[in-house]
């Protein structure tokens, strides 16, 4: 494998981020035109975000019959992504305590310092 000047893995770089970004607008142009929810054979189709699980579900790898997301035959859970709006409350929590004990920190260090 042949060195590359930095010229050449700049280039490469400027090259596979413009790659990246046209399939994300290819991407993103295909969301917006497809609907959440679709009839499909007389079911509707759920959201991947949805925070309700599918009635009936199999196991990938026994195929057996799942209970509330979790396969009474070998154990294996569904990874079901968290509410937008419990997420976004979490993110607000940990943000307050960073906060707080950035001041405390502060006060410390300045009461130190008198």
């Amino acid at each position: 494998m042949s060195k590359q000047t930095r010229k050449e893995r700049k280039e490469e770089e400027r090259r596979i981020v413009a790659e990246m970004e046209e399939a994300m607008q290819v991407y993103e142009k295909a969301q917006q035109e497809e609907e959440p929810v679709q009839e499909q054979s007389g079911q509707k189709r759920r959201d991947i975000y949805d925070d309700t699980l599918p009635e009936q579900i199999h196991c990938r790898h026994c195929r057996t019959l799942m209970e509330n997301g979790v396969c009474p035959n070998c154990g294996f859970r569904i990874y079901v992504p968290m509410a937008k709006e419990k997420r976004d409350k979490i993110r607000l929590i940990v943000a307050g305590i960073c906060m707080g004990i950035f001041v405390v920190l502060f006060i410390i260090s300045q009461i130190q310092k008198g």
